[in-house]
Order: structure tokens, then C-alpha cells, then sequence
């Protein structure tokens, strides 16, 4: 059983709340129907804050789209790295391939658990370089698999920064708070455009559009979406790789699929001491509620056990 120190934030994408959005923006339009103001030029500014509010988001998108392609490509190749590296450790000794073993599961089971903040694997690759300077070197061959070997953690240590700054790195504030405010003053003249079934109907599908695109947009420039799935998907060729048990934080199990009478090892969490254990448990149909057990058990009966239905 293993622990960490991890934070952790709510297990529900930000875009979900649209609803609540619609139904406020419903609420609004029924309470305030009888309200009517006058503004001229009111269509005239409508359609420049329009324009303005929707080239300032395409920005944002691009951004995050342009940074989304770089994580999908730099998590591939960090795989085809440890691969590489688990694979060349065979040549350099039994004790030395081992070592490698333990330290590539070490370091994915926290670059998922943490798949926002990649600095969490920093100190495994620094371990990693530690164990390379032991291995000792008794022929040609095994002097060519070492140049091999330091070759490709070389260039892990390249994406691994990559990665680091990739996951750190949010979409410009400035630009974000820009389309935010024109966003407010869009939905505020939308209010104020009302008059007729129409312009109701309007005021109401397109502040809810609005607050949508500002929710997807954190959602993207939390990680939240797109390349944790890709990195599931790494972690889990890595793991069998290495002839370990699959591990998995407990508020992604909804994105992956479970073999029936398959081992895992599943991270699970305490929010108020926001501390994890790792616990050995083997799929079958009554799997959820022996991890809702297993998890009283192991937190004096405190957890939330709707985090496994």
C-alpha cells in the first residue's frame, strides 16, 4: 500500500453547470418580462461586441487547441521514451532493470495521479540518473546498450520539460479576462434587447452559449479535457509493459473500461486529510461496493462513497 500527498479539485466538468446557466437566464427573462428599456444604436453595439467577443475567443481556442496537439505529441514521445529506457535496461544488469521498473511505475502512477502538474515527476528522474551511474559496464555490447540508455533518458528529460511547462503553462490571462468582460456586457445588452418572444428566445439561448464557452474554456485550460484520456491510455501500455498492475485515481474510473477478474491498484482518496492510499482490488460485478468498504475501512468510515457508483 502507498500513499501521497496530492490536491485534488472537483471530479465534474466545468461545461455541466450550463444548465444551471439556462435555467437562470430563463428565471430572468420570466421575472423581468414586463421590464422594457430603450437604447438607441442598442442593435449597432450588439453587433460590434459580437464581432469583438467572438475574435477574442477564437484567439483563446486556438491557443488551447495549439497546446493541447503539443501535450498529445509530448506524451507519446515521453511513452516511446520509457519504453525505450525499460527496454535497454534489460541489457545493463538484472538488479539495474529492476530498479528501472520500480522508478517508470513510480513516475507514471504520479504523472497520472497529478496529470496537471508534471513537476511531481522531476525527483524520479533524477533517481533514474542516479541508478545509471551504478551499473557497470562488463563488455562492448553492454557499453553500447548503456550510450543507448543515456541517449533516450537525454532526451526523456527534454520532454519531460516539455511536458512541465505544458501542464503549467494557462491560456493568457489578459486575453481570457478581455473576452470575459465582453461577454458580461454581450449578455447585459442581450437583457436589455428584449421586447418581443423573439428577442427573449435570443436573450436566452445566447447567454447561455456565452457562459457555455466560458466554462469549456477552463475546462481546456485546466486539463480537464482531451489529453488526460491520452495519458490514461500511455499509462496503461506502460504498466503492462512492466508487468505491473494498473493503477487508476479513483475519479477517472468512469473513463476506463474494467476487465472482469483483472487486478488493480486503485489511488484512493481523502479529500479532508487530501492524502491517497493505494489498494489492491480485483474486478468483478460487486466491484464498486467493495471499494466504498475498503475505503471506510482505510479512512475510519469518513469517505464519500458516491465517488465509486
Amino acid at each position: 500500500m502507498e500513499r501521497g500527498d496530492i490536491k485534488k479539485g472537483l471530479n465534474i466538468y466545468l461545461y455541466y453547470w450550463t444548465i444551471f446557466a439556462f435555467i437562470f437566464f430563463f428565471l430572468i427573462n420570466y421575472y423581468s418580462r414586463n421590464l422594457k428599456v430603450s437604447f438607441e444604436n442598442l442593435g449597432l453595439m450588439i453587433s460590434v461586441l459580437s464581432f469583438l467577443f467572438g475574435f477574442l475567443v477564437n484567439i483563446n481556442f486556438s491557443m488551447i487547441m495549439s497546446r493541447m496537439s503539443s501535450l498529445k505529441s509530448d506524451l507519446a514521445s515521453e511513452t516511446g521514451r520509457l519504453v525505450s529506457l525499460y527496454s535497454l535496461s534489460k541489457h545493463l544488469g538484472e538488479k539495474f532493470h529492476q530498479n528501472v521498473r520500480e522508478l517508470i511505475d513510480e513516475y507514471t502512477i504520479h504523472t497520472l495521479r497529478n496529470y496537471n502538474n508534471y513537476d511531481v515527476g522531476r525527483n524520479v528522474f533524477y533517481r533514474m540518473h542516479k541508478e545509471f551511474e551504478s551499473v557497470e559496464v562488463k563488455n562492448d555490447f553492454q557499453k553500447m546498450m548503456a550510450g543507448s540508455f543515456l541517449s533516450n533518458l537525454n532526451d526523456w528529460e527534454q520532454v519531460r520539460e516539455r511536458l512541465e511547462y505544458l501542464t503549467g503553462k494557462g491560456t493568457e490571462w489578459s486575453l481570457k479576462f478581455s473576452a470575459y468582460v465582453l461577454g458580461v456586457i454581450l449578455i447585459i445588452l442581450l437583457f436589455l434587447n428584449r421586447g418581443d418572444t423573439f428577442t427573449n428566445a435570443l436573450f436566452i439561448v445566447l447567454s447561455t452559449v456565452i457562459v457555455f464557452i466560458f466554462l469549456i474554456i477552463e475546462d481546456y485550460d485546466n486539463l480537464r479535457i482531451g489529453d488526460y484520456t491520452i495519458n490514461i491510455s500511455n499509462s496503461e501500455q506502460l504498466f503492462d509493459l512492466i508487468e505491473k498492475e494498473r493503477y487508476y485515481p479513483q475519479d477517472i474510473l468512469s473513463r476506463v473500461s474494467l476487465e472482469n477478474g483483472r487486478t488493480y491498484r486503485i489511488g484512493v482518496y481523502n479529500p479532508e486529510q487530501k492524502e491517497e492510499k493505494i489498494v489492491k482490488i480485483i474486478y468483478s460485478p460487486v466491484f464498486n461496493f467493495r471499494l466504498a468498504r475498503m475505503a471506510r475501512n482505510l479512512w475510519g468510515g469518513k469517505h464519500d462513497r458516491k465517488n465509486y457508483s
